[in-house]
């Protein structure tokens, strides 16, 4: 294909932006495939590396493109949509979604009470235990989760806890307690490090930051949770009935 005309009418990126929109659109490149990397399509192209990490960066903003550390570049499936109003756990959002989850624990530890003591209700003595994990849907990270669990109102439940087996269950059969509401707070932030690292994505990438705090049948906190995103991965829906 012959180098691209400058065009004072149109940022040359932009054409190379459209160019990249219109081989997805006709199939040239796949949802999940791996596009060219930057010098094949600057040669592509006949356009420079600059032109092309711009149109690139576009595209990766817009959810049309993701990149993985390490791998490259690639097409975008669809957003996944995950109802703000439901209060089921992860497992059941897989089987909503049709697919498989899995998760790795990162972290679990029991730490004081401190800024949960209010949260959580419980006495400034107890002991919290923290989890944190990477929440996968078929093989894409697509959560972090960080859990904090009272063990005052819960005893012994970092001992029965096990990778792999939904907390919601666990509660259930071992302590009698049903998650039946919770409240969420949600706020955008910014990949660290860490969790580039952990949702392989790129160093201050927008996350979708969601605070919540699980409720029982008599209303009483059971947990309280933040919950990390990759915005151009998820559509936080909310569906409001009117009785």
């Amino acid at each position: 294909m012959p180098g691209l005309q400058r065009n004072t009418s149109q940022r040359l990126y932009a054409v190379v932006r459209q160019r990249i929109l219109d081989a997805i659109e006709q199939g040239v490149y796949q949802v999940d495939q791996q596009i060219p990397t930057e010098p094949d399509l600057c040669e592509l192209y006949g356009v420079s590396r600059i032109t092309v990490r711009k149109a690139i960066t576009d595209l990766v903003k817009d959810g049309v493109l993701t990149r993985l550390q390490g791998k490259g570049t690639f097409v975008q499936g669809r957003k996944v949509e995950n109802a703000l109003l439901t209060v089921s756990g992860f497992t059941d959002f897989g089987i909503a979604q049709g697919k498989n989850t899995r998760e790795e624990v990162i972290k679990q530890e029991l730490i004081g009470v401190d800024d949960y003591q209010q949260r959580l209700d419980v006495p400034p003595e107890s002991r919290i235990f923290k989890l944190v994990r990477v929440m996968y849907l078929e093989d894409e990270p697509l959560f972090i989760d960080y859990s904090y669990i009272p063990l005052a109102r819960y005893p012994e439940f970092d001992q029965r806890y096990e990778p792999g087996r939904s907390t919601y269950q666990l509660l259930q059969d071992q302590y009698e307690t049903r998650v039946l509401s919770d409240r969420k707070v949600i706020d955008v932030y910014t990949a660290t490090k860490a969790e580039a690292k952990w949702l392989t994505c790129e160093l201050g990438e927008p996350l979708f930051r969601i605070g919540k705090i699980a409720y029982d049948q008599d209303g009483r906190p059971v947990h309280c949770s933040e919950l990390y995103c990759r915005a151009n991965r998820i559509s936080l829906t909310i569906d409001n009935t009117h009785k």
